[in-house]
């Protein structure tokens, strides 16, 4: 693991909360895993013998339901965790992971963290801690499908990718549009039509890259009221 790849680690939700010492134990008897695009890390209801740190690239979470339909539950990348709760547990994942670009990813034993915790109550909090975060997330996406419209879903989401605060700003989006729709809780067609509604706001899509012209209009549209649109 590079220094870089150590501190993405340290600041994960799994281990951001824990001094240094306690940060060490966790890592004990941790691995690299690497995987290519469209590599599978673990399928739906595998027993969860491990838990996962994204250092690099994007993980899809997905389930597959019983008319065979695919949801996307979540994508991961650099930094987030994955698989914690029922990892300790000792469940069987939820959900199938699969790499959506060549990536790298910390994988800490289930077995080996079980017995961390069951001896030493600040790591236990920290697990929680983790699985909050998680929750959060789940919480605010909920908000996203229920609360904002399309088009804001669609500035929300490369205002989190952006790697600038203001001003002009150039994006490239990290995977197939078609991804993007279903992380979005769209339709492909559905999102075409929200990155042309974007023209409006200042957006323009070329290929894989989204231009900004302006930042802070953009999240004035993610703050707008939804219902506006009827009365224009």
């Amino acid at each position: 693991m590079t220094p870089a790849e150590l501190e993405t680690a340290r600041k994960s939700a799994v281990l951001g909360n824990l001094p240094p010492p306690l940060q060490e134990k966790m890592l004990e008897g941790s691995q690299i895993q690497t995987a290519d695009t469209g590599q599978t890390l673990f399928l739906q209801d595998e027993p969860a013998d491990a838990l996962f740190i994204v250092l690099d690239g994007w993980i899809k979470l997905y389930r597959i339901a019983a008319n065979g339909t695919e949801a996307v539950v979540s994508v991961m990348t650099r930094g987030r965790s994955f698989g914690e709760a029922v990892a300790l547990r000792g469940l069987s994942y939820p959900v199938a992971a699969e790499a959506i670009t060549p990536s790298r990813l910390l994988r800490l034993d289930a077995l080996r963290i079980r017995h961390h915790l069951q001896s030493d109550p600040v790591m236990a909090t920290s697990m929680l801690a983790a699985t909050f975060v998680h929750l959060q997330h789940l919480v605010e996406q909920i908000e996203g499908l229920k609360a904002r419209s399309g088009v804001q879903r669609v500035a929300e989401f490369l205002l989190d990718l952006a790697p600038c605060t203001e001003g002009e700003c150039s994006v490239a989006l990290p995977y197939n549009k078609a991804l993007i729709a279903g992380r979005l809780g769209m339709k492909p067609e559905t999102l075409s039509r929200a990155f042309a509604r974007l023209r409006e706001h200042g957006v323009r899509i070329d290929a894989a890259r989204a231009h900004i012209e302006d930042m802070d209009r953009l999240r004035q549209l993610t703050a707008e009221d939804p219902a506006k649109a009827w009365l224009r």
